[in-house]
């Protein structure tokens, strides 16, 4: 049945057919195959049985039929077991020898014996000769026809007792077959529905339904389970976005207190007088600036984390010109480190190749990772951007000579809040969210983002973008 898609109605009433129906053919093979047997083993054979049985005993007791009672006690066992009657005729003289119904018989001639007269429609007679070593005689014998099937009654009643056995014994069987099947398919995935149900309720949702059958149940398991996975996922997620909001607000709030309280000291200072000459003066603001400048990078973030958050990072892609596009976005960038002491190189030129991009979005995935290498170089250091050209990707490196990152930080680098060595990223400040954006950026490209480094050796970060064909 297992081969055949049926739906769980159409199993039931196949199930129930068959517990009517199998015992029915069994118990109609069972009579017709009882019946061929005594057709074959019947009254027929039964009445030849029972003569056999007579002439057997007539031969071996022929000598005693001048002694009446002593041949009537060697024969009246089978003449009482089937009420019968026998007379013995000589052969010879044809005259009775022998009556079982009285000793004191008149030997009259076996041609004027008038047999049918002592049987009628309840008897059978029969008429036959035995051959002796002392001589032929006839004989003649009447059954009592109730007697002689009485042996094939007894026979009948039991096969048909065994039938009726063998039928319930089936019966009871085929049930208890099919409702361990019913069980099988229907309530012990009920029982498994039910208990999923309970601890869905009490807040477990790791519990697991094995059942997974063809069928309705089947199917309704299968959802089920579906709807629970995407439950626990969808409650993972909105736990993970808790813990990111309560670390979120606690990093924010060291993050955002410590240039607050700088750019408010430096201003009661200016407001004070503290600056006595225009150096000191203008340090201050040069200070108060950086500060502002890193108050608005945490602004950025949260901002951009929020739509993240929300999946409404906006992406506008437009088709560039490989060359063009990053032209664009570093001179910005050089022009910044010509104002400062560390230095940045660009391998040129730029290979040119049809790339479709949100422009706003690359320049703010290069300028977070320039921004990241130059917080870990030397004043010294240098940051070098080259590009590549792959099979069917546009692949642009960001490397620089700073202090490298562990190995064991390097898989959680673009993770949401990671920022690496407590220490240091204390020193640096930042949320952690800007590499997580980077990489969510990038993928929204369909692109790739990466790291490679050494501890000691620097860092080089790289990200591929597809090419157009």
């Amino acid at each position: 049945m297992s081969r055949f898609n049926f739906s769980l109605r159409t199993k039931l009433i196949i199930y129930f057919i068959l517990i009517v129906l199998i015992p029915i053919i069994f118990y109609i093979g069972f009579f017709n195959i009882l019946g061929m047997y005594l057709n074959s083993k019947g009254p027929i054979t039964e009445v030849g049985t029972i003569i056999d049985k007579f002439e057997t005993r007539i031969e071996n007791n022929i000598q005693s039929l001048n002694d009446y009672e002593g041949f009537k006690n060697s024969i009246e066992d089978l003449l009482v077991q089937y009420k019968g009657e026998l007379q013995i005729i000589n052969s010879e003289s044809d005259l009775i020898i022998f009556d079982s119904e009285s000793e004191n018989i008149t030997k009259f001639e076996y041609n004027n014996l008038n047999i049918n007269a002592r049987s009628d429609t309840d008897n059978f007679t029969y008429l036959d000769e035995v051959n002796t070593s002392s001589g032929d005689y006839a004989y003649s014998l009447v059954l009592d026809m109730d007697a002689m099937y009485e042996g094939v009654q007894g026979t009948v009643m039991k096969y048909i007792v065994v039938g009726i056995v063998i039928s319930i014994i089936l019966l009871g069987f085929l049930v208890y077959y099919f409702s361990q099947t019913i069980s099988r398919q229907i309530l012990i995935p009920l029982e498994e529905l039910n208990e999923a149900t309970k601890n869905i309720a009490e807040g477990n949702l790791n519990y697991e339904i094995d059942y997974c059958g063809d069928n309705e149940l089947g199917s309704f398991c299968k959802a089920f389970e579906t709807m629970r996975l995407k439950l626990k996922k969808s409650l993972e997620k909105q736990s993970q976005y808790e813990n990111n909001r309560k670390e979120l607000i606690a990093s924010i709030s060291h993050d955002l207190k410590t240039p607050i309280t700088s750019i408010q000291g430096y201003i009661e200072g200016l407001i004070d007088g503290i600056p006595k000459d225009v150096n000191t003066y203008n340090k201050y603001l040069e200070i108060i600036k950086d500060k502002s400048i890193k108050l608005n990078h945490l602004i950025d973030d949260l901002f951009y984390f929020s739509k993240l958050e929300l999946d409404r990072l906006d992406i506008n892609k437009k088709e560039y010109q490989s060359a063009e596009v990053f032209e664009q976005i570093l001179k910005p960038i050089e022009m910044e480190f010509d104002q400062i002491d560390q230095k940045i190189i660009i391998e040129r030129p730029i290979p040119d190749v049809k790339i479709k991009i949100d422009k706003n979005r690359i320049i703010q995935v290069v300028d977070n990772i320039v921004k990241n290498a130059r917080e870990f170089i030397d004043k010294d250091g240098f940051v070098k951007i080259s590009f590549e050209v792959l099979d069917t990707y546009f692949k642009v490196s960001i490397s620089d000579n700073g202090v490298g990152i562990r190995k064991e930080d390097q898989p959680k680098l673009f993770n949401k809040f990671f920022r690496g060595e407590k220490s240091r990223s204390r020193k640096f400040g930042g949320t952690g969210l800007g590499l997580a954006i980077c990489r969510e950026i990038i993928e929204s490209h369909n692109g790739k983002i990466g790291v490679k480094s050494n501890r000691g050796e620097g860092a080089k970060f790289y990200f591929k973008l597809p090419i157009v064909n």
